[in-house]
Formats: structure tokens, sequence, C-alpha cells
């Protein structure tokens, strides 16, 4: 894991520019017409200039397309589809890139104006890596006021481990630059329309199981946070990392955890799941998810066979007061046995 002064990337390539490989920067968006442009202007203001930028309009409504080409032009080349989700989005660029390298960008994020040539640089040196990542600078809904950031995540050598045993993702999508032949090898992201939240913790796992991955704790990234993000909805964040953690069954978790530790684990996440659909009053699919998660980890069990039994009739807030219930109960017995 790289840290500010690290040569790797402090001192490029003298050869940089002379290699010169095109770099395919894919912005997916939907509706993001006030935000996409200061994504792609960041591209075009790259240190680094044989970039391609690629624009795939996921069904915006909002005019975005008519916007992008009569402000760009052929400076960036805008694919429209019909509305699928941010997944197969991304994977349509993937599969239009012409670049050796595909650095993701989400349209209301920006990169800084060395973020390609710092990861360039590390490619040319590097050629056991296959994914680049750096750290990135929360900013206020203006894309310019900083906000504060927590420290840069630190990951061992064995990064599917670390990442597998995570509630969520911790690598920002907008800062990973990817080998082209790589993601192709992978097949990209899940290609499931359903998939709109946690898709890429999904893609990272399956890479990193065969990949190795590298990254800069340097504040490359400009993560924009305004109140219409997509990571807001928490029935569909929590329904996304559900996924993720079924679909790591696939991926070799067995050199992380026991079985139990997996199951309990996915439990968890059906426990999330049946919470949010239970604030949003499905009580049928909520009451499931609480017995898929009583099913899975027997030690658990009793207490969410009871929310299961409580979403079917009551309100959510019912399942605070369960919980309120019981720590005052135990409470007591702790006191009594002190006394």
């Amino acid at each position: 894991m790289r840290i500010p002064g690290d040569p790797i990337s402090d001192n490029l390539p003298d050869n940089l520019m002379e290699s010169n490989p095109l770099v395919s920067i894919v912005i997916p968006t939907f509706n993001r017409k006030r935000f996409v442009c200061e994504a792609i202007d960041s591209c075009l203001a790259q240190t680094y200039q044989n970039c391609e930028v690629i624009v795939i309009d996921d069904g915006s409504t909002d005019g975005t397309g008519e916007h992008l080409l009569g402000e760009y032009g052929g400076r960036i080349r805008y694919i429209r589809q019909e509305n699928q989700g941010p997944a197969i989005a991304r994977n349509r660029g993937i599969w239009e890139a012409r670049g050796e390298y595909i650095h993701f960008l989400d349209a209301d994020d920006q990169l800084a104006a060395n973020k390609v040539e710092t990861g360039l640089g590390v490619f040319l040196q590097r050629s056991d890596i296959d994914v680049l990542h750096t750290y990135y600078q929360f900013v206020a809904g203006d894309g310019r006021t900083h906000i504060e950031t927590s420290p840069f995540p630190s990951f061992s050598h064995d990064i599917f481990c670390e990442l597998l045993r995570l509630t969520g993702n911790h690598i920002l999508i907008s800062s990973t630059m990817i080998r082209t032949e790589v993601l192709r090898e992978i097949g990209g992201f899940e290609d499931d329309p359903e998939y709109r939240s946690a898709e890429d913790w999904d893609l990272f796992l399956r890479l990193a199981s065969k990949h190795k991955f590298y990254g800069i704790n340097d504040r490359l990234v400009y993560r924009r946070m305004h109140g219409d993000m997509l990571s807001d909805d928490r029935l569909q964040g929590a329904l996304g990392r559900l996924k993720t953690v079924e679909n790591a069954r696939h991926y070799g978790w067995e050199r992380c955890m026991s079985a139990e530790e997996f199951d309990r684990k996915l439990a968890a996440r059906h426990h999330v799941v049946a919470v949010n659909w239970w604030k949003l009053g499905n009580r049928g699919k909520a009451s499931y998810h609480f017995q898929r998660a009583a099913d899975l980890y027997p030690r658990e069990a009793r207490q969410r066979r009871l929310f299961a039994c409580f979403s079917r009739f009551l309100p959510h807030q019912s399942m605070d007061w369960t919980i309120a219930l019981v720590r005052g109960i135990k409470g007591i017995v702790r006191r009594e046995r002190r006394g």
C-alpha cells in the first residue's frame, strides 16, 4: 500500500510519454446533467492527454444527451442506452473502450489533473499490478468545498479477504484504473439490471480473488456529496450488499473464514434487508428475510424469528421497543447478580 513519498509514483517513468498508451475513461450517467460536465472537464484537463472519454447515458430524461453533444461534440464518445443500471452502463463502456487501461469515473465526481498520469506511472513500473486505486476528497454539492474525509483505508497483501470481511465496499470506483484485458477476462460487472448498488464491491471481490491491487494514499479524486446520490437509497444499498455476499460463495471465501462465519455474515445482510423492507411497509418481504437470517445462523435465531412474527403485524418501531426491553431486562439481571 503506497503512502505519500513512495518513489513508485513520485518518480514517473521517463518513457511515459514515449509509450503513450491510450486510457479510456468511462463515465456512466443517469440524469446528472447538472454535474456530468464537471466530470468530463476534469478528464479533458488531465496532464496526460492520450485519453478517450466515453460517456454512457443510461436512459437520461433530463436532456443530458443534447447538452453533451452540443457542448463537447467529437471531444467525447457519447453512447446512449435504455436505463439498465450502473453496472450494465459501465459494462458497455468496458466493451466499447479502445484503451489499454480503463479508468472509471462517476458522473458526479471529478479527477485531479494528475490522476491518470500518476496511475500510468505505477502501471508502467509494475507489470504485476492489475488494479490501481487512490484516495479521494469529499466535497460539497458545489464540487469545490472540501468536507472532512476519514483516513485512507489500509489493506494488507490479502485484499480479497479484507474486502470480504467488510460490510461494504471501501474502494471508490471513481478512483480505480484497471487493465482492460483483466476487466474483460472476468466479464466486467455482473450483467444484472437489478444490481444498482454494491456492484463495485462485487467486481473488486472477483478481481481481488485473482489479481493484484495497489493503493495510493493521495487524494486524486473529488467525491461530490449531494442529496440525490444512489448510495443514499438504503434499500437498494442493502439489497446490493446482500447480493454481493451471496455471490461471494463462488469466489473462494473458504480461505478467509469458516462456514459458520460466512453464514453469520450472510444472515446479517438478510437482517438489514428485512429491516429496510419493514420500514417501507412490505411486511411479507421483511418477514421472509428475518426468517432467512434465522435459518442461516441459528445462534441468533430466537430474536430474528420474533421479528419475523412482529413484522407481519406490528410497526417497525416495535423492533426498537423489543431491543430496548431486552437490554433493560439484562441490565436488571446484571445489577441483581452484583447485588
